[in-house]
């Protein structure tokens, strides 16, 4: 089956190659939309089947709006970094910062707490043993609070991006003792050893130049008996990724600013540009298989740990435990979220 797809996808690469940043953006959209589609039609069997006739209806509908819709390439400056970036990390930052920067008030704060609270609870993770918490690699800063408000008395938040770290005291309701934004990097934690007794570390590592470093730097600032809450891309060999690579490749040249601000214009709002986005344009975007997540957990003193089952409505894990017929081909073993103590 994979194989079959990756040969459709070479075709849409080639046919897209001198297309326009609209079409190629539009087919972005309307591939990664296609995951979701496939959800709510719980994952018939002939997937691939529809998948090759609705890119077929794309390209219909593509030529019929071309004319309407295109750019000249030269008008995209308007939409690109002006500056380049000093690092990959600098640039990683500014990816999130000009996703999250859009989110409302709800997507910000009430979304963000209860897709937390649910995550916990469904893996049967009791927080009111710790005390004092790190969320290393807290982006905007909206799963800090989060897990401030569900009840974790302090919360240390660290990003690389100062500007996520000034948009997340922005939006902060708490006062410094409570919750602390600082700007560093989770590969050189400015914390002495056994400093926590809980990090959260949710989506970072793999977008950094060592999630070996990474690992070893957790294990290091938390206390004996201190655990952490752990998530890595997951799904190694999937549909979603296979999709998620072709797009990188299709908006290659195609600013952020523009994409985001189509998918605005498209009516989305900025959670579902996130999670789309986010895939596109960030520059280092490792995934893994669960062995060698547990390789990694290992070499860096982690020796007790399990992988988590569960998660939110729209989390593969759950859509796996909700759906175990669906093609092992679509998530791959699913996403990488485990419970890790010291």
């Amino acid at each position: 089956m994979r194989k079959d797809t990756l040969l459709l996808f070479e075709q849409i690469k080639t046919a897209l190659r001198p297309e326009s940043a609209f079409i190629k953006t539009l087919t972005a959209i309307y591939l990664f939309d296609f995951l979701d589609r496939l959800r709510v039609r719980r994952f018939p069997e002939n997937w691939l089947e529809i998948l090759g006739k609705e890119v077929d209806k794309l390209r219909e509908i593509s030529n019929l709006i071309r004319d309407c819709y295109d750019i000249p390439p030269n008008d995209l400056n308007d939409w690109s970094e002006q500056h380049p970036f000093s690092s990959f990390e600098a640039q990683t930052g500014n990816v999130y910062f000009q996703l999250w920067k859009d989110f409302s008030k709800e997507e910000y704060f009430s979304q963000a707490t209860a897709l937390l609270q649910e995550r916990f609870v469904r893996n049967q993770i009791d927080l009111s043993p710790f005390q004092n918490a790190l969320d290393a690699g807290c982006g905007g800063g909206r799963y800090s609070l989060a897990l401030r408000k569900i009840g974790l008395p302090k919360v240390t938040a660290l990003d690389v991006s100062p500007d996520s770290i000034q948009f997340a005291r922005k939006m902060s309701v708490y006062p410094d003792d409570e919750v602390r934004f600082l700007t560093g990097s989770v590969l050189q934690l400015p914390f002495p050893d056994s400093s926590f007794d809980f990090v959260f570390s949710n989506g970072v590592l793999h977008h950094t130049a060592s999630t070996e470093k990474g690992l070893t730097e957790i294990f290091r600032v938390l206390r004996p008996g201190g655990c952490c809450w752990l998530y890595l891309y997951g799904g190694k060999e999937s549909l979603f990724w296979d999709i998620a690579d072709l797009c990188r490749e299709l908006l290659a040249d195609v600013p952020q600013g523009y994409s985001q601000d189509l998918m605005k214009v498209m009516g989305y709002p900025a959670g579902r540009i996130f999670h789309r986005a986010d895939f596109w344009y960030v520059p280092v975007n490792r995934r893994y298989f669960s062995y060698e997540v547990e390789d990694l957990l290992e070499q860096a003193g982690f020796h007790t740990y399990k992988r988590l089952a569960r998660g939110t409505g729209y989390d593969w894990d759950e859509i796996i435990f909700q759906a175990p017929h669906i093609d092992p081909y679509i998530y791959g073993e699913g996403e990488m979220r485990y419970w890790l103590c010291k």
